[in-house]
Protein backbone atom coordinates (compact mmCIF):
# COMPACT_ATOMS: atom_id res chain seq x y z
CA UNK A 1 0.00 0.00 0.00
CA UNK A 2 2.90 2.35 0.69
CA UNK A 3 4.13 1.65 -2.78
CA UNK A 4 0.70 2.59 -4.22
CA UNK A 5 0.61 5.88 -2.29
CA UNK A 6 4.08 6.78 -3.45
CA UNK A 7 3.02 6.06 -7.05
CA UNK A 8 0.06 8.44 -6.82
CA UNK A 9 2.11 11.20 -5.21
CA UNK A 10 4.86 10.75 -7.76
CA UNK A 11 2.37 11.00 -10.64
CA UNK A 12 0.85 14.20 -9.23
CA UNK A 13 4.26 15.74 -8.65
CA UNK A 14 5.32 14.75 -12.16
CA UNK A 15 2.35 16.52 -13.73
CA UNK A 16 2.94 19.55 -11.47
CA UNK A 17 6.62 19.64 -12.39
CA UNK A 18 5.75 19.50 -16.07
CA UNK A 19 3.43 22.48 -15.69
CA UNK A 20 5.71 24.65 -13.54
CA UNK A 21 9.32 23.67 -14.13
CA UNK A 22 10.27 25.12 -17.52
CA UNK A 23 12.46 28.07 -16.40
CA UNK A 24 13.43 30.17 -13.38
CA UNK A 25 10.38 32.44 -13.60
CA UNK A 26 7.44 30.07 -13.72
CA UNK A 27 5.34 31.04 -10.74
CA UNK A 28 2.39 31.99 -12.95
CA UNK A 29 3.18 29.90 -16.01
CA UNK A 30 0.05 27.73 -15.66
CA UNK A 31 -2.17 30.78 -15.61
CA UNK A 32 -0.32 32.56 -18.42
CA UNK A 33 -0.81 29.73 -20.91
CA UNK A 34 -4.48 29.20 -20.09
CA UNK A 35 -7.29 31.31 -21.61
CA UNK A 36 -8.42 33.93 -19.08
CA UNK A 37 -7.97 32.60 -15.57
CA UNK A 38 -8.37 28.88 -16.41
CA UNK A 39 -6.10 26.58 -14.44
CA UNK A 40 -5.49 22.83 -14.25
CA UNK A 41 -6.45 20.93 -11.13
CA UNK A 42 -5.43 17.33 -10.47
CA UNK A 43 -7.50 14.86 -8.51
CA UNK A 44 -7.61 11.18 -7.61
CA UNK A 45 -10.58 8.89 -7.23
CA UNK A 46 -11.02 5.20 -6.40
CA UNK A 47 -13.63 2.94 -7.98
CA UNK A 48 -14.82 -0.55 -7.13
CA UNK A 49 -14.16 -3.23 -9.74
CA UNK A 50 -16.08 -6.48 -9.74
CA UNK A 51 -14.31 -9.68 -10.87
CA UNK A 52 -15.36 -13.30 -11.36
CA UNK A 53 -13.86 -16.57 -12.56
CA UNK A 54 -14.47 -17.37 -16.23
CA UNK A 55 -14.65 -20.96 -17.52
CA UNK A 56 -12.29 -21.31 -20.46
CA UNK A 57 -12.92 -25.06 -20.41
CA UNK A 58 -11.04 -27.12 -22.99
CA UNK A 59 -11.15 -24.57 -25.79
CA UNK A 60 -8.16 -22.31 -26.32
CA UNK A 61 -6.03 -21.68 -29.38
CA UNK A 62 -2.75 -23.56 -29.00
CA UNK A 63 -0.41 -22.26 -31.68
CA UNK A 64 2.71 -24.06 -30.59
CA UNK A 65 5.35 -26.48 -31.78
CA UNK A 66 5.21 -28.20 -28.39
CA UNK A 67 3.00 -31.17 -27.60
CA UNK A 68 1.54 -32.25 -24.27
CA UNK A 69 0.89 -35.78 -23.10
CA UNK A 70 -0.38 -37.38 -19.92
CA UNK A 71 -2.91 -37.23 -17.12
CA UNK A 72 -2.80 -35.49 -13.76
CA UNK A 73 -5.44 -35.25 -11.05
CA UNK A 74 -5.20 -32.25 -8.74
CA UNK A 75 -7.16 -32.09 -5.45
CA UNK A 76 -8.43 -28.59 -6.31
CA UNK A 77 -8.80 -28.49 -10.07
CA UNK A 78 -9.63 -32.14 -10.76
CA UNK A 79 -8.32 -34.25 -13.61
CA UNK A 80 -6.48 -32.81 -16.58
CA UNK A 81 -5.65 -34.92 -19.64
CA UNK A 82 -3.53 -34.04 -22.67
CA UNK A 83 -2.86 -35.82 -25.97
CA UNK A 84 -1.88 -34.57 -29.40
CA UNK A 85 -1.91 -34.93 -33.16
CA UNK A 86 1.42 -34.32 -34.90
CA UNK A 87 2.54 -33.85 -38.47
CA UNK A 88 6.12 -34.48 -39.58
CA UNK A 89 8.22 -32.11 -41.66
CA UNK A 90 10.05 -33.21 -44.81
CA UNK A 91 12.99 -31.09 -45.93
CA UNK A 92 12.74 -29.79 -49.47
CA UNK A 93 13.78 -32.28 -52.17
CA UNK A 94 14.46 -35.05 -49.68
CA UNK A 95 16.26 -38.02 -51.23
CA UNK A 96 16.73 -41.67 -50.44
CA UNK A 97 19.87 -43.27 -52.02
CA UNK A 98 19.78 -43.29 -55.81
CA UNK A 99 20.94 -46.92 -55.96
CA UNK A 100 18.11 -48.05 -53.70
CA UNK A 101 17.74 -49.47 -50.22
CA UNK A 102 18.97 -52.93 -49.28
CA UNK A 103 16.02 -55.30 -49.19
CA UNK A 104 13.76 -52.48 -50.38
CA UNK A 105 12.65 -52.20 -46.76
CA UNK A 106 13.23 -50.48 -43.44
CA UNK A 107 15.50 -51.99 -40.79
CA UNK A 108 13.38 -50.32 -38.08
CA UNK A 109 11.17 -47.30 -37.54
CA UNK A 110 10.33 -45.32 -34.42
CA UNK A 111 8.67 -42.17 -33.16
CA UNK A 112 10.76 -40.27 -30.62
CA UNK A 113 9.23 -37.79 -28.21
CA UNK A 114 11.93 -35.39 -26.99
CA UNK A 115 11.27 -33.39 -23.83
CA UNK A 116 13.15 -31.24 -21.32
CA UNK A 117 10.29 -30.43 -18.93
CA UNK A 118 7.41 -32.24 -17.32
CA UNK A 119 4.95 -31.85 -14.46
CA UNK A 120 4.33 -34.46 -11.78
CA UNK A 121 5.96 -37.73 -10.79
CA UNK A 122 8.99 -38.72 -12.92
CA UNK A 123 8.67 -42.36 -11.80
CA UNK A 124 4.94 -42.65 -12.49
CA UNK A 125 4.17 -45.68 -14.69
CA UNK A 126 2.27 -44.63 -17.82
CA UNK A 127 1.23 -46.24 -21.08
CA UNK A 128 0.69 -44.64 -24.50
CA UNK A 129 -0.65 -45.61 -27.89
CA UNK A 130 0.05 -44.25 -31.38
CA UNK A 131 -2.42 -44.15 -34.28
CA UNK A 132 -1.78 -43.06 -37.89
CA UNK A 133 -3.90 -40.16 -39.12
CA UNK A 134 -6.13 -40.75 -42.12
CA UNK A 135 -7.14 -37.09 -42.58
CA UNK A 136 -4.86 -34.09 -43.04
CA UNK A 137 -4.70 -31.20 -40.57
CA UNK A 138 -5.09 -28.07 -42.70
CA UNK A 139 -2.75 -25.07 -42.42
CA UNK A 140 -5.51 -22.48 -42.83
CA UNK A 141 -7.54 -23.69 -39.83
CA UNK A 142 -7.11 -22.49 -36.25
CA UNK A 143 -7.10 -25.65 -34.15
CA UNK A 144 -8.37 -25.23 -30.61
CA UNK A 145 -7.62 -27.60 -27.76
CA UNK A 146 -11.10 -29.13 -27.91
CA UNK A 147 -10.18 -30.74 -31.25
CA UNK A 148 -11.83 -34.14 -31.79
CA UNK A 149 -9.07 -36.66 -32.64
CA UNK A 150 -11.52 -39.22 -34.05
CA UNK A 151 -12.15 -36.81 -36.92
CA UNK A 152 -8.59 -37.58 -38.04
CA UNK A 153 -8.01 -41.26 -37.25
CA UNK A 154 -10.00 -44.51 -37.26
CA UNK A 155 -10.61 -45.46 -33.63
CA UNK A 156 -12.01 -48.85 -34.68
CA UNK A 157 -8.51 -49.97 -35.70
CA UNK A 158 -5.86 -51.23 -33.32
CA UNK A 159 -3.09 -48.74 -32.52
CA UNK A 160 -0.04 -48.73 -34.73
CA UNK A 161 2.09 -49.12 -31.59
CA UNK A 162 1.81 -49.06 -27.80
CA UNK A 163 4.32 -49.02 -24.97
CA UNK A 164 4.77 -48.28 -21.26
CA UNK A 165 6.93 -45.33 -20.25
CA UNK A 166 8.18 -43.21 -17.37
CA UNK A 167 9.93 -39.84 -17.37
CA UNK A 168 12.96 -41.44 -15.71
CA UNK A 169 13.98 -44.05 -18.25
CA UNK A 170 16.00 -46.61 -16.30
CA UNK A 171 17.12 -48.33 -19.50
CA UNK A 172 19.34 -45.39 -20.45
CA UNK A 173 22.87 -45.83 -19.02
CA UNK A 174 24.04 -43.11 -16.63
CA UNK A 175 27.00 -42.42 -18.91
CA UNK A 176 24.51 -41.23 -21.54
CA UNK A 177 21.71 -39.67 -19.47
CA UNK A 178 24.14 -37.61 -17.39
CA UNK A 179 26.04 -36.19 -20.38
CA UNK A 180 25.62 -32.47 -21.07
CA UNK A 181 24.22 -32.94 -24.58
CA UNK A 182 21.68 -35.63 -23.69
CA UNK A 183 18.02 -34.75 -24.21
CA UNK A 184 15.47 -37.13 -22.66
CA UNK A 185 13.13 -38.90 -25.05
CA UNK A 186 10.63 -41.71 -25.29
CA UNK A 187 11.18 -44.10 -28.18
CA UNK A 188 8.09 -45.78 -29.64
CA UNK A 189 8.99 -48.61 -32.06
CA UNK A 190 6.58 -48.88 -34.99
CA UNK A 191 6.03 -51.92 -37.22
CA UNK A 192 8.72 -52.25 -39.88
CA UNK A 193 6.16 -52.52 -42.73
CA UNK A 194 5.06 -48.96 -41.94
CA UNK A 195 8.60 -47.68 -42.61
CA UNK A 196 8.98 -49.95 -45.62
CA UNK A 197 5.82 -48.47 -47.16
CA UNK A 198 7.24 -44.94 -46.82
CA UNK A 199 10.49 -46.00 -48.52
CA UNK A 200 8.71 -47.72 -51.37
CA UNK A 201 6.54 -44.67 -52.01
CA UNK A 202 9.74 -42.80 -52.81
CA UNK A 203 10.92 -45.33 -55.39
CA UNK A 204 7.62 -45.87 -57.15
CA UNK A 205 7.07 -44.09 -60.44
CA UNK A 206 6.78 -40.34 -59.80
CA UNK A 207 7.26 -40.97 -56.10
CA UNK A 208 10.05 -38.42 -55.60
CA UNK A 209 7.58 -35.56 -55.96
CA UNK A 210 5.89 -36.79 -52.78
CA UNK A 211 9.07 -35.90 -50.88
CA UNK A 212 9.58 -32.50 -52.50
CA UNK A 213 8.42 -30.61 -49.40
CA UNK A 214 6.43 -30.96 -46.19
CA UNK A 215 3.06 -30.38 -47.85
CA UNK A 216 3.62 -33.11 -50.43
CA UNK A 217 4.93 -35.52 -47.78
CA UNK A 218 1.96 -34.94 -45.45
CA UNK A 219 -0.67 -35.21 -48.18
CA UNK A 220 0.77 -38.23 -50.01
CA UNK A 221 3.05 -40.16 -47.67
CA UNK A 222 2.38 -39.71 -43.94
CA UNK A 223 -0.48 -37.56 -42.72
CA UNK A 224 0.78 -37.68 -39.13
CA UNK A 225 0.21 -39.46 -35.82
CA UNK A 226 -2.18 -39.26 -32.89
CA UNK A 227 -0.51 -40.00 -29.55
CA UNK A 228 -2.61 -40.59 -26.44
CA UNK A 229 -1.90 -41.64 -22.87
CA UNK A 230 -4.28 -44.49 -22.01
CA UNK A 231 -2.92 -45.42 -18.60
CA UNK A 232 -1.24 -43.64 -15.70
CA UNK A 233 -2.23 -40.63 -13.62
CA UNK A 234 0.34 -38.25 -12.22
CA UNK A 235 2.57 -36.94 -15.04
CA UNK A 236 2.26 -34.47 -17.91
CA UNK A 237 5.07 -34.40 -20.50
CA UNK A 238 5.97 -31.10 -22.20
CA UNK A 239 7.25 -32.45 -25.52
CA UNK A 240 9.64 -30.21 -27.46
CA UNK A 241 9.66 -32.31 -30.61
CA UNK A 242 8.09 -35.44 -32.06
CA UNK A 243 10.35 -37.11 -34.60
CA UNK A 244 9.78 -39.96 -37.06
CA UNK A 245 13.01 -41.94 -37.64
CA UNK A 246 13.33 -44.58 -40.37
CA UNK A 247 16.46 -46.77 -40.14
CA UNK A 248 17.54 -48.39 -43.42
CA UNK A 249 20.64 -49.84 -45.11
CA UNK A 250 22.12 -49.11 -48.50
CA UNK A 251 25.30 -49.81 -50.46
CA UNK A 252 27.79 -46.98 -50.38
CA UNK A 253 30.39 -46.55 -53.10
CA UNK A 254 33.77 -47.60 -51.70
CA UNK A 255 37.21 -46.32 -52.66
CA UNK A 256 37.29 -48.88 -55.45
CA UNK A 257 34.38 -47.14 -57.11
CA UNK A 258 31.98 -50.01 -56.53
CA UNK A 259 28.83 -49.84 -54.42
CA UNK A 260 29.77 -52.66 -52.09
CA UNK A 261 29.95 -51.12 -48.61
CA UNK A 262 26.73 -51.60 -46.59
CA UNK A 263 25.90 -48.77 -44.19
CA UNK A 264 22.93 -48.10 -41.90
CA UNK A 265 21.53 -44.56 -41.78
CA UNK A 266 18.45 -42.75 -40.47
CA UNK A 267 15.90 -40.72 -42.41
CA UNK A 268 14.45 -38.15 -40.02
CA UNK A 269 11.10 -36.37 -40.30
CA UNK A 270 10.60 -34.03 -37.35
CA UNK A 271 7.70 -32.10 -35.95
CA UNK A 272 8.66 -28.43 -36.38
CA UNK A 273 7.02 -25.01 -36.44
CA UNK A 274 6.46 -25.44 -40.19
CA UNK A 275 3.92 -28.21 -39.55
CA UNK A 276 0.98 -28.60 -37.17
CA UNK A 277 1.05 -29.89 -33.61
CA UNK A 278 -2.58 -29.95 -32.46
CA UNK A 279 -3.03 -30.48 -28.73
CA UNK A 280 -6.25 -31.85 -27.22
CA UNK A 281 -6.97 -30.93 -23.57
CA UNK A 282 -9.68 -32.34 -21.33
CA UNK A 283 -10.43 -30.64 -18.02
CA UNK A 284 -12.63 -31.61 -15.10
CA UNK A 285 -15.48 -29.22 -15.79
CA UNK A 286 -17.45 -30.15 -12.68
CA UNK A 287 -14.48 -29.35 -10.43
CA UNK A 288 -13.86 -26.09 -12.29
CA UNK A 289 -17.53 -25.06 -12.05
CA UNK A 290 -17.38 -25.40 -8.26
CA UNK A 291 -14.42 -22.99 -8.20
CA UNK A 292 -16.17 -20.55 -10.51
CA UNK A 293 -19.17 -20.53 -8.16
CA UNK A 294 -16.93 -19.24 -5.35
CA UNK A 295 -17.57 -15.50 -5.14
CA UNK A 296 -14.88 -14.84 -2.52
CA UNK A 297 -11.99 -14.90 -5.01
CA UNK A 298 -11.12 -15.59 -8.64
CA UNK A 299 -8.83 -18.13 -10.27
CA UNK A 300 -6.30 -18.48 -13.03
CA UNK A 301 -5.71 -22.08 -14.14
CA UNK A 302 -3.67 -23.27 -17.11
CA UNK A 303 -3.68 -24.77 -19.59
CA UNK A 304 -7.23 -23.81 -20.53
CA UNK A 305 -9.27 -24.13 -17.35
CA UNK A 306 -10.09 -20.76 -15.78
CA UNK A 307 -9.48 -17.09 -16.56
CA UNK A 308 -10.50 -14.04 -14.51
CA UNK A 309 -13.21 -11.74 -15.88
CA UNK A 310 -13.20 -8.03 -14.96
CA UNK A 311 -16.18 -5.70 -15.17
CA UNK A 312 -15.13 -2.05 -15.10
CA UNK A 313 -17.52 0.69 -13.81
CA UNK A 314 -17.43 2.47 -17.15
CA UNK A 315 -20.73 4.32 -16.84
CA UNK A 316 -19.79 5.69 -13.43
CA UNK A 317 -16.44 6.87 -14.76
CA UNK A 318 -18.13 8.40 -17.79
CA UNK A 319 -20.56 10.40 -15.66
CA UNK A 320 -17.92 11.54 -13.18
CA UNK A 321 -15.16 12.42 -15.62
CA UNK A 322 -15.82 12.13 -19.35
CA UNK A 323 -19.07 14.13 -19.38
CA UNK A 324 -17.41 16.95 -17.44
CA UNK A 325 -14.40 16.99 -19.77
CA UNK A 326 -11.82 15.52 -17.37
CA UNK A 327 -8.63 14.02 -18.73
CA UNK A 328 -7.73 10.57 -17.40
CA UNK A 329 -4.00 10.81 -16.78
CA UNK A 330 -3.46 7.38 -15.25
CA UNK A 331 -5.61 4.41 -14.24
CA UNK A 332 -4.07 1.69 -12.09
CA UNK A 333 -5.50 -1.78 -11.49
CA UNK A 334 -3.76 -4.41 -9.38
CA UNK A 335 -4.46 -8.10 -8.78
CA UNK A 336 -3.17 -9.65 -5.56
CA UNK A 337 -2.49 -13.39 -5.37
CA UNK A 338 -3.34 -15.37 -2.27
CA UNK A 339 -0.54 -17.48 -0.80
CA UNK A 340 -1.64 -21.10 -0.89
CA UNK A 341 -1.74 -23.32 2.18
CA UNK A 342 1.38 -25.41 2.73
CA UNK A 343 -0.42 -28.35 4.36
CA UNK A 344 -1.09 -30.20 1.12
CA UNK A 345 -0.32 -33.89 0.90
CA UNK A 346 3.30 -34.78 0.24
CA UNK A 347 2.18 -36.74 -2.80
CA UNK A 348 0.69 -33.61 -4.37
CA UNK A 349 2.90 -31.74 -6.83
CA UNK A 350 2.64 -28.00 -6.49
CA UNK A 351 1.63 -26.11 -9.62
CA UNK A 352 3.65 -23.13 -10.72
CA UNK A 353 2.45 -19.53 -10.71
CA UNK A 354 1.53 -17.90 -14.05
CA UNK A 355 4.42 -15.50 -14.66
CA UNK A 356 2.77 -13.31 -17.29
CA UNK A 357 -0.85 -12.30 -17.82
CA UNK A 358 -2.64 -10.59 -20.68
CA UNK A 359 -5.50 -8.18 -20.02
CA UNK A 360 -7.67 -7.92 -23.11
CA UNK A 361 -11.25 -6.97 -23.87
CA UNK A 362 -13.56 -9.96 -23.57
CA UNK A 363 -14.83 -9.45 -27.10
CA UNK A 364 -11.22 -9.79 -28.35
CA UNK A 365 -10.13 -12.78 -26.25
CA UNK A 366 -10.21 -15.17 -29.22
CA UNK A 367 -9.31 -12.89 -32.14
CA UNK A 368 -6.26 -11.55 -30.28
CA UNK A 369 -4.59 -14.96 -30.54
CA UNK A 370 -6.01 -15.91 -33.94
CA UNK A 371 -4.58 -12.74 -35.47
CA UNK A 372 -1.20 -13.14 -33.71
CA UNK A 373 -1.57 -9.73 -32.08
CA UNK A 374 0.72 -8.19 -29.48
CA UNK A 375 -0.28 -5.80 -26.66
CA UNK A 376 -1.00 -2.32 -28.02
CA UNK A 377 -1.37 -0.62 -24.59
CA UNK A 378 -4.75 0.66 -25.70
CA UNK A 379 -7.05 -2.36 -25.55
CA UNK A 380 -4.57 -5.04 -24.51
CA UNK A 381 -1.87 -5.03 -21.84
CA UNK A 382 0.77 -7.32 -20.35
CA UNK A 383 1.79 -7.60 -16.69
CA UNK A 384 4.42 -9.80 -15.03
CA UNK A 385 4.10 -11.48 -11.67
CA UNK A 386 5.86 -9.53 -8.91
CA UNK A 387 7.20 -12.08 -6.43
CA UNK A 388 8.02 -9.43 -3.82
CA UNK A 389 4.46 -8.11 -3.62
CA UNK A 390 2.61 -11.19 -4.92
CA UNK A 391 0.83 -9.08 -7.53
CA UNK A 392 0.08 -8.45 -11.18
CA UNK A 393 -0.06 -4.67 -11.72
CA UNK A 394 -1.37 -2.68 -14.68
CA UNK A 395 -0.11 0.84 -14.05
CA UNK A 396 -2.05 2.72 -16.71
CA UNK A 397 -5.09 1.47 -18.62
CA UNK A 398 -6.57 4.91 -19.23
CA UNK A 399 -6.54 4.43 -23.02
CA UNK A 400 -8.60 1.28 -22.60
CA UNK A 401 -11.28 3.11 -20.61
CA UNK A 402 -11.57 6.01 -23.06
CA UNK A 403 -11.71 3.56 -25.99
CA UNK A 404 -14.48 1.50 -24.42
CA UNK A 405 -16.56 4.54 -23.49
CA UNK A 406 -16.16 5.99 -26.99
CA UNK A 407 -17.48 2.74 -28.49
CA UNK A 408 -20.37 2.29 -26.06
CA UNK A 409 -23.02 3.92 -28.22
CA UNK A 410 -21.62 2.75 -31.55
CA UNK A 411 -21.44 -1.00 -30.96
CA UNK A 412 -24.14 -3.26 -29.53
CA UNK A 413 -22.13 -5.51 -27.25
CA UNK A 414 -23.19 -6.57 -23.76
CA UNK A 415 -19.52 -7.19 -22.91
CA UNK A 416 -18.37 -3.71 -23.91
CA UNK A 417 -17.13 -2.97 -20.37
CA UNK A 418 -15.62 -6.39 -19.63
CA UNK A 419 -12.04 -7.60 -19.73
CA UNK A 420 -10.40 -11.00 -19.31
CA UNK A 421 -7.15 -11.80 -17.52
CA UNK A 422 -5.38 -14.66 -19.35
CA UNK A 423 -2.08 -16.36 -18.44
CA UNK A 424 0.30 -16.22 -21.42
CA UNK A 425 3.87 -16.65 -22.50
CA UNK A 426 5.60 -13.94 -24.53
CA UNK A 427 8.38 -13.90 -27.10
CA UNK A 428 10.66 -10.86 -27.31
CA UNK A 429 13.24 -9.63 -29.80
CA UNK A 430 16.80 -8.49 -29.10
CA UNK A 431 15.54 -5.13 -27.82
CA UNK A 432 12.95 -6.69 -25.45
CA UNK A 433 10.00 -5.74 -27.64
CA UNK A 434 7.17 -8.27 -27.47
CA UNK A 435 6.80 -9.99 -30.84
CA UNK A 436 4.58 -12.93 -29.88
CA UNK A 437 1.95 -13.82 -27.28
CA UNK A 438 0.54 -17.31 -26.74
CA UNK A 439 -1.54 -19.07 -24.13
CA UNK A 440 0.37 -20.48 -21.18
CA UNK A 441 0.11 -24.25 -21.73
CA UNK A 442 1.91 -25.50 -18.64
CA UNK A 443 0.18 -26.56 -15.42
CA UNK A 444 0.01 -23.31 -13.44
CA UNK A 445 -2.54 -21.69 -11.17
CA UNK A 446 -3.22 -18.66 -9.00
CA UNK A 447 -6.04 -17.65 -6.64
CA UNK A 448 -6.65 -13.91 -6.71
CA UNK A 449 -8.31 -11.46 -4.38
CA UNK A 450 -11.67 -10.26 -5.66
CA UNK A 451 -14.77 -12.17 -6.60
CA UNK A 452 -18.41 -11.31 -7.18
CA UNK A 453 -19.47 -11.30 -3.52
CA UNK A 454 -20.41 -7.89 -2.14
CA UNK A 455 -17.43 -6.37 -0.36
CA UNK A 456 -14.91 -8.33 -2.42
CA UNK A 457 -14.48 -5.70 -5.12
CA UNK A 458 -11.00 -4.65 -6.23
CA UNK A 459 -9.92 -1.00 -6.06
CA UNK A 460 -9.05 0.89 -9.24
CA UNK A 461 -7.23 4.21 -8.80
CA UNK A 462 -7.70 7.08 -11.26
CA UNK A 463 -5.62 10.25 -11.54
CA UNK A 464 -7.43 12.88 -13.58
CA UNK A 465 -7.01 16.53 -14.47
CA UNK A 466 -9.51 19.25 -15.36
CA UNK A 467 -9.72 22.95 -16.14
CA UNK A 468 -10.98 25.20 -13.38
CA UNK A 469 -11.68 28.92 -13.26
Amino acid sequence: MKKSCFWIIFAILSVTTFLTGCDDNTAELGENIMPGKDQISIGTQTYNVRTSSFLAGDSILAKTSKAYLGKYTDPTFGTFEADFLAQFHCVEDFQFPENGVIGDSAVSIEVRLYFTEYFGDPDNACHLSVYPLDSVLQEDINYYTDIVPTDYYDESLSPLASRPYTVNDKTIPDSISESSNYMPYISIPLPNPFGTEIIRKYYEEGGKKNFANAEAFINNVCKGMYVKCNQGDGTILYIDQAQLNIHFRYLEVSSSGVADSAVTVIAQFAGTQEVIQANRFQTDKEALKKLIADGSCTYLKTPAGIFTEIELPMEEIEQNHIVSGDTLNAVKLQFIRYNENSDASESTFKMGIPQTVLMVRKKDMYSFFEKNQVPDKQTSFIASFDEDYNTYTFNNISQLITTCIAEKNDVEDEDWNKLVLIPVTVTTDNTSNIVGVRHDLQLNSARLMGGFNDGNELQMQIIYSKFTE
